[in-house]
């Protein structure tokens, strides 16, 4: 039946490829914003269009006799991703999306189509792009712009700002695991970049997107079961074989080429559900920047990369000519990430090397030097607090912070009426529904209408407020609670945000902001907030003030704490979330808001508006008279529906 439906909804969205009408555009590698760049600046305005479809990967259509044809596998329109025919997210017909490299401070202007041909609503975030002074433009649909509606277009505008490897991707429902990201280098003049001796070639082409990419579309209630992610290095991989008589080959890897003798900067993204690691066979990676932020060089065998993190590492080839395997390993922290392959290769290609596949290595790797391993107390680990920041300190974090919150992440039992019905009998020994995230046992509601550009238009009942210690939390912990969760701070206070995982792994990202990792430690498996108060009383908890990495993520691990702070002096209403989709999507979300209404900055002219409708109350009074019967009777009224229950 599975199979049927799945099979139907290819139909489908087929049947809307074919009908809907496509515009793309490529960004070429001589776009005039790719340049060399300058201090002080000379700022450009950087223009894109962006066409977001649905389309089939590995499509006859468009791939003709791929892979067994490799040069049909090139061919424009097909995408082999790693083999698996599915419907996929794209935008301008690519995977990963068309790259944006610009220079600080130029002004970024992207026409985004929705040409989706379904109902679907889009928007895009313009991940690590802090949008000071252009809060409208960060992307989360219902936090701060409406939904791009089908057919429509919206057009971001803001300045390029900090420098540095981030990326940008969908952030509307679940689109970023199927597709619809690409890169978004903002490149600096030599004068600002610390690490600049230290390679001699930063290429687009040595920008690497990381992704569990999975056989079967997300659906609305998370994995769809039976779902398999396999890793992919810039959408490609070899996941499925293909057979023809006595032939069997795979969609094709990816290749980075280098020089002998020559140093070279890498950029990784992390747009993974799972915790994976990088490394390159026989050589050492020097890392140089996380996060877009640069660091004080780091050595390692190995480096960990969790969903939305980046992680600059400079390659120098000093090995004999030859081909090297680039390898990305999934660590198995979450179940979801054990249901399929660890490993993807691409290939590391000196010049003048023949085009061959590497020669497999002895080394098991157990004595790597890893640099942010999934778990604080792995051996020969390098944790993000054991890390240098190159970018000098900031004098208002060194002392005791204005606010401290601590914030309680994990599952809960308490799950949602749409999650786990009573209306529905279940056998004594099942558990109806499925346990759903929360940030302090509250699950975020998404508003009604944009909470950024529509305060005013969201009924004050669906708000709830992060005191330092919240008060309901010992009900939420017995029924499902569910509000549009918001962390108010007055402008210009310096906040300290204490983070602690209870159950799983949560890569945690926030909007508008980077912040200084001061602490993090592991704890045992059922850690609760009240265990990090309280040794936090007791001066168990110490704080690194000076030096401290910048970052916009930080990977939290089961049963353990991260402390991070940050000034607020961005006004605006910025996500801080789970950066795992599912995560996010249950529920493990909160705003913070910086300032007062009118600390924003001015709303721009004309900005789409969205939300509930209902009639007119003098409308409906003018309908009543006209049902009324000529003798003065009235007519009996609808017998009522039962009661919904609460969103609450």
């Amino acid at each position: 039946m599975a199979r049927l439906v799945y099979s139907a909804a290819l139909g489908i969205i087929i049947t809307l490829l074919l009908a809907s009408i496509c515009y793309t555009q490529t960004v070429p590698a001589d776009h005039e914003c790719v340049r060399e760049c300058k201090w002080p600046p000379e700022p450009k305005t950087c223009r894109y269009v962006f066409t977001m479809e649905w389309r089939l990967a590995m499509w006859p259509a468009a791939c003709f006799d791929c892979p067994f044809n490799m040069t049909d596998c090139d061919r424009p329109g097909c995408i082999p991703v790693n083999g698996v025919e599915r419907p996929i997210f794209v935008v301008n017909r690519q995977l990963p999306g068309p790259p944006i490299q610009v220079c600080e401070d130029d002004t970024v202007e992207v026409k985004v189509w929705n040409r989706l041909g379904n109902s679907d609503g889009t928007s895009v975030h313009w991940h690590a792009i802090h949008q000071r002074g252009t809060p409208y433009m960060d992307g989360p649909a219902m936090i701060t712009q409406c939904p791009i509606s089908p057919q429509s277009s919206f057009t971001y505008n803001f300045k390029a700002y900090p420098g540095g490897t981030h990326y940008w991707h969908s952030h509307s429902n679940l689109q970023r695991i199927d597709g619809g990201f690409g890169a978004f280098i903002v490149n600096q003049a030599p004068d600002r970049d610390p690490n600049s001796d230290l390679y001699d070639f930063d290429l687009p082409e040595h920008v690497v997107i990381v992704q569990a990419w999975p056989d079967l579309p997300a659906t609305p209630f998370g994995e769809t079961p039976g779902q398999i992610p396999a890793p992919t290095i810039n959408a490609k991989g070899q996941f499925k074989q293909f057979v023809k008589g006595n032939d069997t080959v795979y969609t094709p890897r990816e290749v980075f080429q280098v020089k002998q003798g020559q140093r070279y900067r890498f950029r990784v993204i992390g747009n993974n559900n799972c915790h994976m690691y990088v490394s390159v066979d026989g050589h050492n990676l020097t890392a140089i920047a996380t996060d877009g932020a640069p660091i004080k060089p780091v050595s390692v065998d190995r480096i960990g990369v969790a969903s939305g993190e980046r992680y600059d590492f400079v390659l120098t080839a000093d090995q004999d000519v030859g081909n090297y395997w680039f390898r990305v390993q999934v660590h198995e922290g979450i179940f979801y990430c054990r249901n399929g392959p660890q490993e993807e290769l691409a290939i590391l290609r000196y010049e003048s090397a023949p085009e061959e596949e590497p020669q497999e290595v002895s080394d098991d790797g157990a004595n790597d030097l890893i640099l942010n391993p999934a778990t604080l107390d792995t051996p020969n680990g390098i944790n993000l607090i054991d890390v240098e920041s190159a970018v000098p300190d900031d004098e208002r974090l060194l002392n005791e912070p204005d606010k401290r919150f601590y914030l309680e992440l994990g599952w809960t039992e308490a799950s949602p009426q749409h999650f786990n019905s009573q209306d529905y009998p279940h056998p004594p020994e099942s558990e109806p529904g499925q346990y759903t995230t929360h940030m302090n046992y509250v699950s975020f509601k998404i508003p009604p209408s944009p909470l950024l550009s529509q305060y005013g238009d969201i009924p004050k009942k669906d708000f709830c407020y992060i005191d330092e210690y919240p008060a309901g939390r010992e009900k939420c912990t017995r029924e499902y609670c569910s509000c549009t969760q918001i962390l108010k701070l007055e402008l210009g206070q310096v906040v300290e945000l204490v983070l602690v995982s209870e159950g799983s792994e949560h890569p945690m990202h926030i909007h508008g902001y980077s912040f200084r990792v001061v602490g993090s430690g592991g704890l045992p498996d059922r850690v609760t907030v009240e265990d990090v108060i309280e040794m936090d009383k007791q001066g168990d908890i110490t704080r690194k003030l000076e030096g401290a990495v910048l970052k916009d993520n930080v990977p939290m691990e089961n049963g353990g704490y991260y402390i991070v702070r940050f000034v607020a002096d961005n006004p605006g209403k910025w996500l801080f979330h789970c950066h795992d989709i599912f995560h996010h999507d249950y529920g493990m979300q909160i705003v913070i808001q910086v300032g007062e209404e009118s600390d924003l900055p001015p709303m721009p002219a004309d900005f789409p508006r969205c939300g509930s409708w209902s009639k007119p109350a003098d409308e409906n009074k003018e309908e009543s008279k006209k049902e009324r019967k000529p003798n003065g009777e009235h007519n009996e009224p609808a017998k009522k529906g039962r009661k919904q229950p609460s969103a609450e």
